[in-house]
């Protein structure tokens, strides 16, 4: 006798399914700068999280309109695995376009990750991921609502250009929003204290919006910006938001071959010796 199961989804909490893998992978390349990520899912849709140590956090965000399918049952899911092996698992059949299953039981139960290729019918690859309890990530979120918030949305591609062009051999980054002239300037410190700098005017054709209330001028790490890089080089449109003391998140947009969006967002903690 068949047992008949009230769901399609079996006992499955999460089902996800994308058409096109790449930008996905794209995005979770962008975040892979930590041996581990916090998985969590919910009505609002699925989060990867990467720490490293209290100075920078990356997010990938995938609304329920950024997939195929998407079932959650109630409440949030959250657990802990290895960036390297999803980044494996997703490169699998290298650039071949391929749609993905994502599946997920219960606690201790393995991230199962599913794989068709579009050319080759035939074939499909299965990857279980092994998954583990996790801290929470610090929630940045909180510190950057509010009015007073400098925020900027730039076209992705200039962005990425202008910190191609900065200083390789930097050590410091130091941005200046302001609702003065320069408007946005970033100025990298090498290590020959040789200084580099590029301007935007809020004019400028890579503005696609502009409001900043005071002047904010913060230094960051080079690392921690160059980690941003990856996400960077596949963004459309790039949110640059900064609080009085300097707190940077850096919110980008990458859009699938459908035109759904994933959103990758980077929090860097300031240095304190900016002056």
């Amino acid at each position: 006798r068949m047992e008949v199961d009230s769901s399609p989804y079996g006992d499955y909490k999460f089902v996800g399914r994308v058409d096109h893998v790449k930008t996905f992978n794209q995005a979770i390349k962008s975040i892979c700068f930590n041996d581990y990520g916090m998985l969590q899912v919910s009505d609002d849709g699925l989060r990867i999280t990467v720490e490293q140590g209290r100075s920078i956090q990356a997010t990938l965000f995938m609304p329920p309109g950024a997939f195929k399918e998407f079932h959650v049952q109630e409440g949030v899911i959250s657990f802990g695995l290895k960036m390297n092996v999803l980044s494996e698992c997703l490169n699998l059949f290298g650039s071949a376009d391929c749609s993905l299953r994502i599946m997920y039981q219960d606690l201790g139960n393995p991230l199962k990750i599913i794989l068709y290729p579009y050319d080759d019918e035939d074939v499909s690859t299965e990857c279980a991921i092994q998954t583990m309890d996790c801290d929470e990530p610090i929630d940045y979120d909180m510190e950057l609502k509010g009015p007073d918030l400098n925020v900027i949305f730039v076209r992705g591609p200039n962005l990425s250009k202008v910190f191609h062009e900065l200083e390789k051999s930097a050590e410091e980054f130091e941005f200046i929003t302001s609702p003065e002239k320069p408007h946005f300037k970033i100025t990298t410190v090498g290590i020959m204290q040789a200084v580099f700098s590029v301007e935007v005017a809020k004019t400028s054709p890579m503005m696609m919006m502009f409001n900043c209330k005071q002047t904010v001028k913060a230094r960051y790490k080079s690392q921690q910006i160059r980690l941003t890089n990856k996400a960077m080089q596949s963004a459309t449109k790039v949110a640059i938001k900064t609080n009085t003391i300097g707190l940077l998140e850096l919110h980008l947009v990458m859009q699938g071959e459908g035109q759904e969006e994933i959103f990758v967002q980077f929090f860097i903690i300031p240095l304190l010796n900016a002056d």
